[in-house]
């Protein structure tokens, strides 16, 4: 067994059951502190009551093992398996490391929330708790119904906490974080994933660098000293944050937003927020916050900042107002040292600029400012890189080497399809065509998206299958067999009016290559659409293909770029219709006031 010995500010490590004296030290003066001896002790959570079943509660027996060996140096091992948590708090003490095999998983769900407490019973930068590490841990939530379930570090005057190799999946608090940093020292996250925000205060970050303050707290620990110490030595390096995907691609839960903080207690007299560092990071699909003030990242007081070598990328998101914002909020307080260097931002387009630097006193200006060697790469050139409302000529303010680069266009995914004037369409069959004379005397052709789709109407099999419309030119029923159908959608690109009647264009495949048939419009089921007027105005959130009708509408719509198209960001709608599929699954679109629709999961609807 190995036994830790702390004597004043020395720690040494000595194998076996003895414990050095201080004889052992010749010259050293005598500490007034009393000999601490810890045990070095490695336990296994399993062996120690825990249970990963998805389905016992572990909350108990977390912390019985904790305060079981509340004084040793303890590693803690947690094999594989989901371990479910209830609603409550877990109390940590210093000296823990907690290793989790590949499919450990801590879970919390229906809504409940569990706080990781660091507590703080004295002031003081050494008032709380130290050495902590949480190595290859997943901390899991989900957003139903019952609400969002959480898990929070509420992280109080500790020192030297460590998150590596972690996964924070779906579980970070509406109202606040999945890391609370209260002056506390010397943390390091790295390597680490975070995912999904549903913010009803949709500023918050997953980490916050924030004080000792009660205010400032996730969770407000019993007998915990408050002082207003500011936290410093924060390392944020090689982390991603990320939104929760739909199968389509498409957002279900923002992004984070990864780092900042928004407060300052006691106008600094105890310190300002200082060293941080924010490096190497992946940052996709952050929630657009639009507000004055704000921004994906966001500072208030701060000195001794580092952004550098990060990847901020939107992909299904419209971009914020401001993507970082530093704020000076104290006229006596003079922010240095900001570095802002080598990072990219790729289709971030935000409506304001990159980078905002604001001070509540003009002539109060920041210095030591280096914003060098930033990319970006947007659809359209909207937005200046930096701004402030401060001279940005200054002695010791270096902004240099900054790019915006417009990304090559990208072709919406609109059919090319033009209307059909004396054409035939391809068959599979082998028989002989007739070349018939068009009788036809009016004919009306409409293309549309090559993927809108409809069903096969309950009489499908009576109607005859065309190589063109009846009457048409060397129009033709070919031989097809309906057994050979495996099922009953098929896509549509073309609709036409006639003498002879109504006739859609189909296939049956998604491929744009397949086969193409023309049928009447009776052989089809579509999709059923109720439309009303709706006079709202809402803030596009995410990025949507933007229409000349209802997707799927049997008129068939034509696409018209995206919502990121759109130069304004708060839009009113006229109309809204609610689609049910065949399946009974409902979406609803809105028409906005240019004319155009596009999906309601478009908007923030709490705008």
């Amino acid at each position: 067994m190995k036994l830790r010995i702390k004597i004043g500010l020395l720690t040494t490590v000595a194998l076996g059951a003895a414990v050095l004296g201080l004889g052992d030290f010749p010259g050293m003066v005598q500490p007034t502190n009393t000999i601490v001896a810890q045990a070095a002790t490695t336990i296994n959570a399993k062996h120690q009551g825990m249970v990963g079943d998805s389905q016992t509660v572990n909350n108990a027996a977390l912390q019985d093992m904790l305060d079981k060996w509340d004084s040793d140096d303890l590693t803690v091992h947690v094999p594989k398996g989901t371990y479910v948590f209830d609603a409550g708090n877990i109390k940590l003490h210093s000296n823990i490391t907690f290793k989790f095999d590949k499919g450990a998983v801590f879970r919390i769900t229906s809504g409940n929330r569990v706080n990781f407490v660091y507590p703080s019973p004295e002031a003081g930068y050494d008032g709380g708790i130290s050495n902590v590490k949480w190595e290859g841990a997943t901390f899991q939530g989900d957003n139903t119904s019952m609400g969002q379930s959480v898990f929070t570090q509420s992280v109080h005057h500790a020192s030297n906490i460590t998150f590596d190799k972690c996964v924070f999946d779906n579980a970070e608090s509406p109202t606040g974080h999945y890391i609370d940093l209260d002056g506390s020292h010397d943390i390091n996250i790295t390597n680490s994933v975070f995912t999904g925000f549903n913010g009803s205060q949709d500023f918050k970050e997953a980490i916050q660098i924030d004080y000792s303050n009660k205010k400032a707290m996730s969770y407000k620990n019993p007998g915990d000293q408050y002082d207003n110490l500011p936290t410093y030595d924060v390392k944020v390096n090689k982390n991603q944050f990320l939104p929760v995907s739909k199968k389509s691609g498409q957002v279900k839960s923002y992004a984070p937003n990864p780092i900042g903080e928004h407060a300052i207690y006691g106008h600094g007299k105890a310190g300002i927020i200082h060293n941080v560092y924010f490096t190497n990071n992946t940052v996709v699909d952050p929630k657009p916050l639009m507000d004055d003030g704000v921004a994906t990242i966001h500072f208030k007081g701060i000195s001794d900042l580092w952004i550098t070598g990060n990847k901020f990328i939107n992909k299904h998101v419209l971009g914020s107002g401001n993507y970082i914002y530093l704020y000076n909020s104290e006229p006596d307080y003079n922010m240095n040292n900001l570095t802002i260097e080598d990072n990219t931002f790729t289709n971030v387009n935000p409506t304001k600029q990159y980078i905002f630097l604001d001070s509540s006193d003009a002539d109060n200006p920041m210095t030591g400012v280096s914003i060098i060697g930033n990319k970006a790469t947007t659809p359209k050139k909207r937005a200046s890189f930096v701004k402030s409302n401060f001279s940005l000529n200054g002695d010791t303010i270096d902004i240099a080497k900054n790019t915006i680069k417009k990304a090559k266009a990208t072709k919406p995914a609109v059919s090319t399809q033009r209307p059909i004037t004396n054409t035939t369409v391809a068959h599979s069959t082998s028989q002989k065509l007739k070349k018939r004379k068009q009788t036809n005397k009016s004919e009306k052709y409409y293309s549309g998206l090559a993927t809108q789709h409809a069903q096969l109407a309950a009489k499908y099999k009576t109607y005859a299958i065309y190589n063109h419309i009846r009457g048409h030119k060397n129009w033709n029923i070919l031989k097809f067999n309906w057994k050979s159908i495996k099922n009953k959608r098929v896509y549509i690109d073309m609709r036409a009016n006639a003498d002879t009647g109504k006739w859609y264009r189909i296939r049956f495949d998604k491929s744009t290559k397949a086969q193409k048939y023309w049928i009447r419009k009776g052989a089809l089921k579509f999709d059923t659409f109720k439309s009303e007027s709706y006079d709202r105005t809402f803030n596009l959130m995410k990025v949507y293909p933007v229409y000349t009708r209802p997707f799927n509408d049997p008129l068939l719509a034509k696409q018209r770029g995206t919502t990121s198209d759109i130069s304004e960001r708060r839009v009113t709608i006229t109309h809204r219709v609610k689609r049910t599929d065949s399946n009974g699954k409902v979406s609803t679109y809105y028409q906005m006031d240019n004319g155009l629709w596009t999906r309601a999961l478009a908007f923030d609807l709490d705008s």
